[in-house]
């Protein structure tokens, strides 16, 4: 599987996250919900900078094979994480917009469906547990001491 190799630019990066919820309005009240779709895509519109011809070569090398043999790709971007994460990525057909130019240097702007990476359920009810529990960064901080202080002092010259 290809991997994409230029960053995203911040701007103009409009992440929409997967939504597996399907939703009925009611004449009062909270809506009836339920779970309709499993492994949904997120969709991104993002844009990146072809500020060097060799940019622009690889841009248009990586799009005309993806448009001659369409497949996944695997592509760093920031969706529902607080990092950079690796997706699976397939192009949205027709969504290539060429913005506008400056002398030699452009901007492309595509849209893209993205795989969900999961996310371990036992690691996100931790997190939403520390928040219940009061100030997270309490506890992340005993913590922090407890690996970096007093374990060190524990095991001495072992």
């Amino acid at each position: 599987m290809n991997n994409f190799a230029l960053c995203p630019l911040q701007r103009g990066y409009t992440p929409e996250v997967a939504n597996n919820l399907l939703e009925q309005a009611l004449a009062g009240g909270f809506a009836r919900q339920r779970i309709q779709f499993v492994n949904n895509v997120h969709t991104v519109t993002a844009s990146v900078m072809l500020d060097e011809k060799i940019k622009q070569q690889y841009f248009w090398a990586f799009w005309r094979s993806h448009q001659t043999n369409p497949r996944p790709f695997l592509w760093r971007l920031i969706v529902d994480d607080t990092e950079m994460t690796t997706y699976v990525c397939q192009f949205v057909a027709g969504s290539l917009r060429v913005n506008e130019r400056d002398g030699k240097v452009y901007s492309v702007s595509f849209g893209l469906r993205l795989k969900p990476n999961h996310t371990d359920k036992g690691f996100d009810e931790t997190i939403i547990g520390l928040w219940e529990s009061g100030d997270p960064r309490k506890l992340l901080n005993l913590l922090e001491k407890l690996v970096n202080e007093d374990l060190p002092d524990a095991l001495g010259s072992l």
